[in-house]
């Protein structure tokens, strides 16, 4: 009964400190993920225990012991979300224009590239400083995959809150940001298994082969079920599909994490199979789609918080890894994306646009990172930087979106792509 009532109270407190300080963060202009993640920051071991302390009060409401079930609400949160992201993986079927793909491609692999070798150069050296104890190799590809990742959920919710969703180079950007996600995840997946095999070449590649027949039949029996029943179905059968739908999600979260890779990995595949159904995101966002951003959103944030220790104000060492790691992470995927445009014929004033949507980090960086902390690829000091970096440069998005557009409106009614480069 005791612990029923403290984890009501600890529902109570993520909700309503996140409600305030998201819309907060609205109010002020910014992003209301930007609240939401700073509401569970302050919930963690940096802010809330210390002013408690300072007040005369020892309150165990968030002591370790007695956070169980917020994790396991923030893993099924990880998985939900994972499975929406992976919809949005949609196939092409002929919507975009070829000059549109070959600009989303080239910026993504601009995009992902240069922070991943900045991501890398700077694990190299901050490993024997921050990280000792942990895998080398593992630690430094991990660090790379996290600058390079975007956070996709995030982005989209930026460009319908700012209204821009009709400008060429946003469709293309996002289309770019899609590319980037599944690049991104699956050198996650690569990275977990090396580690899990412990760089053993001979194994990993057994297991690889075993993992693509595996995959390659998991794909042949999802797309046939789907195909056949549920890209099928109208619109009125969606709540009888359903909770199969649900039992496919978490076997497939459950398969995977069995395999040695994440839940969130199987997940992620699960939605790109079903988003072959085109009708059925629009139902889901409608039915599951706001429990989860109202309700197990913030506490999955509030989990990543209670998980970080932001000591870097009073250590000059971990303060200055935070800059190097905020400038490298900010830069080069900035410069990344608007090189990728720029080559792709875009103007200056849509590269600028596209490198300043691409840096956005928030949700899917804390997933990435939540991941690589549970698996052991990070320090937790290394964590609690991060997801101070994905926070930050997350909160330069909006305002930097909306100063581009706003200076040169005029810029973006012109056709994103200069039909020239592609001849």
């Amino acid at each position: 009964m005791e612990m029923t009532v403290m984890f009501t109270i600890q529902l109570l407190a993520i909700l309503l400190l996140s409600q305030l300080l998201g819309g907060l963060a609205q109010r002020i202009g910014q992003c209301r993920v930007v609240g939401e993640i700073t509401a569970g920051i302050l919930l963690g071991p940096t802010f809330l225990q210390p002013l408690l302390q300072s007040m005369g009060v020892q309150s165990s409401l968030f002591a370790a012991e007695h956070i169980g079930w917020i994790g396991t609400l923030a893993e099924l949160a990880l998985v939900l979300l994972m499975f929406e992201v992976g919809m949005h993986i949609a196939p092409d079927n002929g919507r975009h224009s070829r000059q549109e793909n070959q600009a989303a491609l080239k910026i993504a692999a601009a995009g992902l590239v240069l922070p991943f070798i900045a991501g890398t150069i700077v694990a190299w050296y901050a490993h024997p400083v921050l990280a000792p104890s942990f895998d080398q190799w593992s630690f430094i590809v991990f660090c790379g995959i996290a600058l390079a990742v975007s956070a996709l959920p995030v982005m989209i919710r930026i460009v319908e809150d700012l209204g821009i969703s009709d400008l060429p180079a946003v469709a293309v950007t996002l289309r770019a940001a899609v590319l980037t996600d599944i690049a991104g995840w699956l050198a996650l997946g690569a990275v977990i298994v090396f580690s899990a095999f412990h760089h053993d070449l001979k194994l990993v590649a057994l297991f690889g082969f075993c993992l693509l027949l595996g995959v390659a039949s998991y794909v042949a029996l999802s797309l046939q079920w789907v195909e056949r029943v549920l890209a099928r179905a109208e619109a009125d059968e969606y709540p009888r599909h359903l909770p199969w739908v649900l039992c496919y999600l978490l076997a497939s979260a459950w398969i995977t994490m069995h395999l040695q890779l994440h839940a969130g990995i199987g997940a992620l595949l699960a939605g790109a199979m079903v988003s072959r159904a085109p009708g059925f995101a629009s139902y889901w966002n409608r039915q599951i789609g706001g429990f989860l951003r109202i309700f197990l959103l913030p506490v999955f944030f509030a989990s990543a918080g209670l998980k970080t220790s932001l000591s870097t104000a009073s250590n000059a060492l971990e303060l200055k890894w935070l800059l190097i790691f905020l400038a490298a992470a900010f830069v080069s995927k900035f410069f990344g994306a608007y090189l990728g445009a720029r080559r792709s014929g875009f103007s200056y004033q849509d590269s600028t646009l596209t490198g300043a949507l691409m840096n956005t980090r928030g949700l899917m960086e804390l997933v990435v990172l939540s991941i690589g902390l549970e698996l052991q690829l990070i320090s937790p000091t290394v964590y609690s930087l991060l997801v101070t970096v994905a926070l930050i440069v997350t909160a330069t998005t909006t305002p930097l979106v909306r100063r581009v557009t706003q200076r040169a409106p005029r810029a973006f009614a012109r056709p994103a792509i200069a039909e020239k480069n592609f001849n």
